[in-house]
C-alpha cells in the first residue's frame, strides 16, 4: 500500500468577529472549501458535475467532488475538525482542522492552499461568520506551509500511507468522531472486527483504483477468516443524531445522518492487521469521511 501517498494540511484560523457555527464543523468546513474550489475551477457552475462533459479534466471534479470514476464515487481527501461542541464564537478565538489529501490529489496541495487562504469573500456557516487564515502546517513533519501571505510549497511532500507492523494482542479503537458504517445497506450500531476489516480493505481498494496507477487485490476469504478469530472484548457506543444542510433539499430542511460514537476493544492475534489499522487512522472508515466521520485512534497493549 505504499503506492498511496498522503499529505495532511493543518489549518489554523482566527475569528474576526462574534458569531455562531454548528457544534460539529465537518460539513461547514467541507462546504466552504468546496465552494471556493468550484469558483476557481468550474466553467459551467449551473451544471451538475455528473452531467458536465469537462468533468474528466476539471480540478474540482478530479480532486474534491468526484461525479463517479472507476473506483466508484469516492473522494480523495478526509477532514478532521479539531474543535468540537462549540457553537458560540468570539473575535480572536481559533478554529483548527486538518484535511488529508490522498493519492494523486496529495500532489495538488497548491489548489487547496489557494482555497484555504481565500477568506475575503465568503464567511463560514449560515451567518457567514468571518475567519482569517493564520497558518497552514504539515503536522506529520512539523513544517510550515503557509503564513502571513507566504507559501512554502517545497514543504508539501506527500508520504506513503503508514504500513508498519507491530506485535499486538489487544487494541482499543476510540471513535471520537461519528461513525456511519453500512453493511448490506443497514446501519451498524456496533462494530465487529470483520466489518471493520472489510470496510478498510474496500476503501483502500477504491482509493487505490481511483487515485493511483495501481489496483489492490486482497485474498478476501483468508483475510476475513483470520479476522473472524478476533473477538470483541468490550465496547461502548452511543447514537448520534447528526443533521446537516443539503443543497439538494428544500431551504431550511436538513439531511439526517444517524451515526454512533464510542469505543471498542478487540483481542486476538492482531499483529497481521496492524498495518491496516494504521492506514485506517489516516483515511477513516465508513460513510461521510469527507466531513470527518469514521476517524479513530488505535491504542495498543504493547
Amino acid at each position: 500500500m505504499d503506492h498511496i501517498q498522503l499529505l495532511t494540511l493543518h489549518a489554523i484560523y482566527e475569528a474576526d468577529s462574534e458569531g455562531r457555527l454548528p457544534a460539529y464543523l465537518g460539513s461547514t468546513i467541507r462546504g466552504v472549501i468546496g465552494h471556493r474550489l468550484r469558483e476557481y475551477a468550474c466553467q459551467h457552475p449551473n451544471l451538475p458535475c455528473h452531467r458536465c462533459t469537462l468533468s474528466k479534466e476539471c480540478s474540482y471534479a478530479l480532486h474534491f467532488c468526484s461525479p463517479g470514476n472507476e473506483g466508484g464515487a469516492v473522494n480523495p481527501y478526509v477532514l478532521r475538525p479539531l474543535v468540537r461542541d462549540k457553537e458560540i464564537w468570539h473575535a480572536g478565538e481559533r478554529m483548527t482542522f486538518e484535511i488529508t489529501l490522498i493519492g494523486r490529489t496529495s500532489e495538488q496541495a497548491a489548489f487547496f492552499i489557494d482555497a484555504l487562504q481565500d477568506d475575503r469573500r465568503q464567511g463560514w456557516g449560515a451567518g457567514r461568520m468571518p475567519f482569517r487564515l493564520q497558518q497552514i502546517v504539515d503536522p506529520i513533519r512539523g513544517t510550515l506551509i503557509w503564513s502571513d501571505g507566504r507559501t512554502w510549497l517545497r514543504n508539501c511532500q506527500p508520504m506513503p500511507i503508514p504500513l508498519e507492523q507491530r506485535r499486538a494482542r489487544s487494541v482499543l479503537l476510540r471513535f471520537d468522531h461519528p461513525l456511519r458504517l453500512l453493511v448490506n445497506r443497514r446501519l451498524r450500531n456496533s462494530l465487529s472486527f470483520v466489518d471493520l476489516i472489510q470496510s478498510l480493505t474496500r476503501r483502500l481498494s477504491l482509493l487505490s483504483q481511483a487515485y493511483t496507477d495501481k489496483h489492490v487485490q486482497w485474498n478476501e476469504e483468508d483475510l476475513l477468516k483470520a479476522a473472524s478469530k478476533i473477538h470483541t472484548a468490550a465496547e461502548r457506543w452511543r447514537p448520534v443524531d447528526f443533521k446537516r444542510y443539503s443543497i439538494n433539499r428544500a431551504e431550511g430542511d436538513k439531511l439526517s445522518l444517524p451515526a454512533i460514537e464510542g469505543w471498542v476493544r478487540y483481542e486476538g492475534d492482531l499483529t497481521p492487521f496492524t498495518p491496516l489499522l494504521a492506514a485506517g487512522e489516516r483515511i477513516h472508515i465508513g460513510k461521510n469521511a469527507t466531513i470527518g466521520f469514521g476517524r479513530y485512534q488505535a491504542i495498543y497493549d504493547q
